[in-house]
Parts: structure tokens; C-alpha cells; sequence
């Protein structure tokens, strides 16, 4: 009998041993042939839910990225919390301790890393980047109305604050930068969110902190 699962399950398995292959085989010499092979479907399954295996791969960074976004989009629209406390657990959020970070993110890290995967992970940042500009103008407007925040406008200083530290994080994350350098880069976006909404903004990063703004975690 045809083994039939519900479409969900079926995409799921599929991006799993997707990621397996890439872990083992690495991402260049994986076909997705490979792929088929590997979960037992058809061809016709397979494009029924990926166009390609690029698409596999971005499917598999939004699955990653989107704990975040979640913990973002909470804490940006938290009924009963003041502006300047969401500003802070925003930077909580996106600092974290590398004891977190686990193998699958490691080995889809390379993967994205690769100069083949440039194009897709721009438009993967763009589309990220955007959408905490939404969250984050949100804090700020409500900032405003509190009077906490001297902004004049908001969605466009949401834009600027946003881009820069998902772009210098990107950046950060490629250089042999020690923990220290990363807590001053830390300091330096604290300061510049305090001087920029004009409000006393106090954040201190632990000693093993280090900024998580990208998808992954790492």
C-alpha cells in the first residue's frame, strides 16, 4: 500500500534528510536525487514541495530563524510591558551564551556560508530584516506615546537601527572576532540606541554573550 502522510510530515522529512545529506555529503554534492533516495518518495513529491534544492535549503533557514521571530513578535506587542522594558529583553533575545548553539546549526551555517548561497541568504536577510523593522518600530512608536522616546520618525529610524545591526552581526560572525570585541560591538549598538531614541537605555552583556541577531542562533 502507498504510504500517504500528511503533507506537513512529508515536508518535514524531506528538509531533515536534506540536512543530513548536507552535513554528510556536504551541500555541493547533494543531489537531489540523494535527497529522494534518502526519504524513498518520488521525484514528482519532491517538487510538489520544494521547486529545487535551494528552495530545501531556504525553507530550512526560515525553520531555524523562525524561534526567533516569534520571541521578537512577543515581545514587540506584549500588552502589559513599557517600551523601554521591550527594548531590552529585544537585546536580551538577540545576545545569547554559544552553549546554546548545536551541530545542525553549525552544519547548516557552513551551508549558507557558501559563495553559491550569497543570492539566497540576501533575499533571506532582506525578507528577516524587514520584518524586525515591523516589531521594532512598534516598540518605538510605543515609546513615543509613553514619552520615553524623543524620535521623529519612527519606522524610518527602525529601518536605520535595524539594518546596521543585522548587517555588522552578519559581518561579526565571519571575522576572528574573541568575546570581548563582540561585547564592545554590544555596548557600542547600546549606546546608540540611547542616544538615538533619547532615552537612558542600560544593557550590560555577560562575559559569554555574544550578539544572535542572524537566523541560527550562532
Amino acid at each position: 500500500m502507498r504510504d500517504v502522510k500528511d503533507p506537513k510530515v512529508r515536508k518535514a522529512e524531506i528538509m531533515e534528510a536534506a540536512l543530513f545529506l548536507f552535513a554528510q555529503k556536504g551541500y555541493l554534492n547533494t543531489t537531489t536525487q540523494d535527497i529522494i533516495d534518502k526519504v524513498k518518495i518520488s521525484r514528482g513529491l519532491l517538487y510538489y514541495h520544494f521547486k529545487n534544492k535551494e528552495d530545501i535549503l531556504y525553507c530550512l533557514v526560515e525553520r531555524y530563524s523562525e524561534p526567533l521571530l516569534q520571541k521578537l513578535s512577543t515581545i514587540a506587542y506584549e500588552p502589559n510591558r513599557s517600551a523601554m522594558e521591550k527594548i531590552k529583553s529585544f537585546m536580551e533575545v538577540t545576545i545569547i551564551s554559544p552553549d546554546t548553539i548545536t551541530s545542525e546549526m553549525i552544519e547548516l551555517q557552513k551551508t549558507v556560508d557558501l559563495e553559491q548561497n550569497r543570492y539566497l541568504m540576501d533575499r533571506f536577510s532582506h525578507n528577516f530584516t524587514n520584518k524586525l523593522i515591523i516589531y521594532f518600530t512598534h516598540i518605538i512608536e510605543q515609546g513615543i506615546s509613553e514619552k520615553a522616546f524623543h524620535v521623529g520618525y519612527p519606522s524610518e529610524t527602525a529601518a536605520f537601527l535595524i539594518t546596521g545591526y543585522v548587517f555588522v552581526s552578519n559581518e561579526i560572525k565571519t571575522l576572528p572576532i574573541d568575546i570581548e570585541k563582540s561585547k564592545a560591538y554590544i555596548i557600542a549598538f547600546q549606546t546608540l540606541l540611547a542616544r538615538t531614541l533619547g532615552a537612558d537605555i542600560s544593557f550590560l552583556p555577560t562575559e559569554s554573550m555574544k550578539i544572535n541577531i542572524d537566523f541560527l542562533n550562532t
